[in-house]
């Protein structure tokens, strides 16, 4: 029996979960759950502020994609292009491609993960205003971003030195 892989699959724009939940409905009427063995909609949660309070948001890391690991099989393949709000899989025309071994890895690490991340608004070379905490009213630049805290470090100009400062993201704002 052939092992199975990753394969990626384009639908119409925000029709993720319902072609989905029609993929996964299909597999069963047609008795294919010893080929077709996930199915997913890549999303992450993220935490965003707004009028000071924080949100939890679910947001899709690739609009418009859904990952299936499956064993490729004709059947298969034609079931899942058949499907109502599929465009057709990633890959050569009339041939879908596999993930790279590093994108499988991706897609397995992000799948175990459960973490709530942080909306950053900011990059890396930003001019951002302090809006609160002890350096409120400094302007300064994002040297570097920590998504994994929900921090940056700012250069502020403090005492006439530039001095860097981790400061939470929710307490920046970016100036034009």
């Amino acid at each position: 029996m052939a092992e199975p892989k990753w394969f990626v699959v384009h639908t119409l724009a925000g029709h993720e979960h319902k072609v989905k939940a029609i993929l996964e409905r299909q597999v069963k009427l047609n008795h294919l759950e010893d080929k077709v063995f996930e199915i997913v909609v890549p999303e992450e949660k993220v935490m965003t502020v707004k009028g000071g309070k924080k949100r939890i948001q679910v947001k899709k890391v690739f609009p418009g994609y859904l990952f299936i690991r499956m064993i490729e099989d004709e059947d298969v393949i034609r079931m899942i292009r058949n499907t109502t709000g599929v465009t057709g899989f990633v890959g050569t025309p009339g041939r879908p491609s596999t993930l790279n071994p590093q994108e499988e890895h991706w897609i397995r690490r992000f799948l175990e993960q459960k973490e709530i991340r942080p909306e950053l608004k900011v990059k890396k070379g930003d001019r951002v205003y302090i809006k609160s905490g002890p350096f409120m009213g400094y302007e300064g630049f994002v040297d570097e971003v920590y998504p994994e805290k929900g921090t940056v470090r700012v250069l502020l100009s403090i005492f006439g030195r530039e001095t860097p400062t981790e400061i939470d993201h929710t307490q920046v704002e970016k100036t034009d």
